[in-house]
């Protein structure tokens, strides 16, 4: 593996160094029809990386009244992941615990081009329906996994072994990944898209 971006305690990391004052991202151009579609530069990478953690991770989920619509304000992982149903909870030390999806699929929207969206079963769910889900470059030398900490946190190294290539998922989860990448888009840059336009699902053209 040539490349690997994750996270420790809500900080950046790439290759086992934590990545200092990187910048939320910015598109330097605007998004057509809602194709989210991004290079996959080291600097986008890393930015959209640092939106992510610090928009939904380090606050644990985004709440913001000051949005008007209800779906852009309230943005959090299950409720199986925060009481108890599938130890362990989510906490300010197990900060990524419940976001594998969502951050993977967010960074599937715009990375899709040159990543693909993998998964695994989860071990700490007893009932074999959850899942782990991360980033893989075409070449499999470049991967992005912003929530292997919490695996990490219960002694388990090797989470990615045996994962397959995947499609992203859509009802709930693809409403949920459009609301992100959206905020993530629009953060700095309030015209880069029209939420109207992007696809909750089948965004890849």
């Amino acid at each position: 593996m040539d490349l690997f971006i994750t996270s420790i305690k809500g900080k950046l990391v790439q290759n086992n160094k934590v990545l200092k004052n990187t910048k939320l991202f910015s598109p330097k151009e605007k998004y057509i029809k809602g194709d989210l579609t991004t290079p996959a530069s080291i600097k986008n990478i890393h930015s959209i990386s640092e939106s992510i953690l610090d928009i939904f991770i380090r606050p644990m989920g985004l709440n913001n009244s000051d949005i008007e619509m209800l779906e852009l304000s309230q943005i959090d992982i299950g409720k199986k992941y925060t009481n108890g149903e599938c130890p362990p909870n989510r906490s300010k030390d197990n900060l990524t615990r419940g976001w594998s999806y969502l951050v993977a699929g967010v960074m599937h929207r715009f990375f899709h081009k040159n990543f693909d969206l993998y998964k695994v079963l989860c071990p700490l769910d007893k009932n074999m329906r959850d899942y782990h889900w991360w980033l893989e470059s075409k070449c499999r030398n470049y991967v992005i996994d912003l929530t292997e900490e919490q695996y990490l946190n219960e002694g388990i190294t090797n989470i990615r072994d045996n994962g397959q290539i995947t499609k992203s998922m859509g009802h709930s989860y693809g409403n949920k990944t459009k609301y992100m990448a959206y905020i993530i888009a629009t953060k700095n840059s309030p015209d880069a898209v029209f939420i109207k336009d992007i696809k909750s699902s089948s965004y890849i053209k």
